[in-house]
């Protein structure tokens, strides 16, 4: 009996030391761990300390002024054996040859009338044609004419109606058949009705050469006018060459297109090869 009281004592004072030394290790302050990743993440400029900073700037200055030093002042856009605005001004230049520049290049055939011409002449690089100095050269107004002039009344003072005298030459095949063209014509010429205007056709041989002449009166509508205008007339004559059909036609107020139906049927007889005509 003494001898299991004795045991019970011995556990009763192992425990309450045991339990005496794990409170006090409860009690004693922890040790701060430190943390295996820091809460913000630092960023590069701010992980790169100043020196390291300077050196960087310095090394990218020094690039900088390596590279400026090694550019060249400037660089040519063009071959210098190229003509440019600076060149010789007498002479094509092409790094592989040179050429003699002419003086003026004509902007026209010279063999086509132009404001200089000589002016009791229509010149075409084909035919020539007699007319009237009064019958002046303009510029052409509009896409397929050749040559234009203007025809007056010769008492018709500034600002006055005039006709146009139109010339217009078209290679063979191009410019449409000649029967397509008078029917072109015709459309354009109304009567008083509002019919199509009916026009005269005749044919004949110049020089050899086959001459269509058409004559029509009318309300004339022309191509890009915004309203007929009445009383008007267009005399033509379709000259038909082996290469080439050459259109020329006088249109305008009646009155006027009367009064240089002689001249035009005279000019028309005038026609004039410049080389014998192909057989």
């Amino acid at each position: 009996m003494r001898n299991q009281l004795s045991i019970v004592c011995r556990v009763l004072v192992m425990g309450f030391f045991c339990g005496a030394l794990v409170s006090c290790a409860d009690d004693a302050p922890k040790p701060k761990l430190p943390s295996a990743f820091p809460v913000k993440a630092a960023t590069n400029a701010e992980t790169v300390s100043a020196p390291t900073a300077a050196a960087t700037t310095a090394i990218s200055s020094a690039n900088s002024n390596a590279i400026a030093a090694t550019k060249p002042a400037a660089i040519p856009s063009v071959d210098p054996l190229t003509s440019s605005a600076t060149s010789n001004p007498s002479l094509i230049e092409l790094p592989s040859i040179t050429l003699p520049k002419p003086a003026a290049i004509p902007s026209v055939d010279p063999l086509t009338s132009s404001a200089t011409s000589n002016p009791s002449l229509i010149e075409l690089p084909s035919i020539t044609l007699p007319k009237p100095a009064a019958w002046m050269w303009v510029k052409p107004s509009m896409q397929f004419r050749t040559l234009q002039y203007q025809v007056c009344a010769q008492a018709s003072g500034k600002g006055a109606p005039c006709a146009d005298l139109i010339v217009s030459v078209f290679k063979l095949g191009d410019g449409g058949s000649v029967d397509a063209n008078i029917e072109r014509w015709k459309n354009q010429f109304q009567n008083t009705d509002g019919s199509p205007a009916q026009p005269t056709r005749s044919q004949r041989v110049v020089a050899g050469v086959s001459v269509t002449r058409v004559d029509v009166k009318g309300a004339w509508k022309g191509m890009g006018m915004s309203q007929a205008q009445n009383n008007s007339e267009q005399l033509a004559a379709v000259i038909e060459l082996p290469k080439e059909t050459i259109y020329i036609r006088v249109v305008g107020p009646e009155s006027i297109v009367e009064g240089a139906r002689k001249d035009f049927e005279a000019m028309v007889d005038g026609l004039a090869p410049r080389t014998p005509l192909a057989k």
